[in-house]
């Protein structure tokens, strides 16, 4: 039976890595304060390790949701249920038809997650799996959403998977654009939660208000995470543009 071993291996600068990574988080959290309205507070983003995975899995199988069983957990081990291929790989290996399929059911199982009130925290199209043509989560250790209000931590999901959809590799711009525009038009049909959407609105001002000055230097840049980036903002304008 197939399983999936995650590991951590506790570092010797252990200390000074926590103190990094508080600075890290110090700093986000101004930003979303300063851009969103919200700050999201570092003690709460760094509580993010296999332990806290284990309890939001736990949860989510008690609360019914599709997401691995824990099979062994001990000290920075964890062993969890395969649950199927991911749909990162598999959007990116799929022909144009099937990649339609998975990105409308990527996007309407997160509109049904989020209006039973739930978020993800590491929404992102790799941590989306397909096991017996149902959409599963994995990796839970993202604990943003612990700290930010219902809506925006809903919002962040959403921004998560379509960055994450636009960027992938083997896509080229016209497709990438198309299933972007799909998975959010199939959210925004599914759930139209206008606390949701508005925080998507805020969002996409910030994104929008980076990407104009930013666009003339970097259009070019081969990077997939810029240009993803930039395919994002112009996913989400149209928001702005109906405000």
């Amino acid at each position: 039976m197939r399983s999936i071993i995650k590991r951590r291996r506790p570092g010797i600068l252990q200390g000074a890595g926590y103190a990094l990574r508080y600075v890290r988080a110090l700093f986000l959290g101004v930003g979303c304060k300063i851009f969103l309205g919200e700050f999201p507070r570092p003690g709460v983003l760094l509580r993010n390790g296999l332990a806290h995975e284990a309890e939001r899995l736990a949860q989510l199988l008690q609360a019914g949701c599709r997401v691995p069983e824990v099979w062994w957990q001990e000290q920075n081990l964890l062993v969890l249920e395969y649950v199927g291929p991911d749909l990162a790989h598999l959007i990116r290996k799929e022909d144009s038809t099937s990649r339609l399929w998975l990105t409308r059911a990527a996007a309407a199982d997160m509109a049904a997650f989020h209006a039973r009130g739930l978020w993800h925290g590491g929404a992102q199209i790799r941590n989306l799996t397909l096991q017996d043509g149902e959409i599963w989560r994995i990796d839970f250790e993202e604990n943003i959403g612990a700290t930010l209000s219902r809506p925006l931590a809903q919002a962040y999901d959403l921004f998560q998977m379509l960055a994450s959809l636009v960027s992938l590799r083997k896509l080229d711009d016209g497709d990438a654009r198309t299933l972007g525009k799909l998975a959010l038009e199939v959210y925004l049909e599914s759930n139209p939660d206008p606390e949701v959407k508005a925080c998507l609105m805020r969002l996409a001002r910030v994104l929008c208000a980076i990407a104009m000055p930013l666009r003339p230097l970097l259009r070019r840049f081969p990077s997939r995470d810029v240009q993803g980036f930039f395919r994002v903002a112009d996913i989400l304008q149209p928001l702005i543009s109906k405000s």
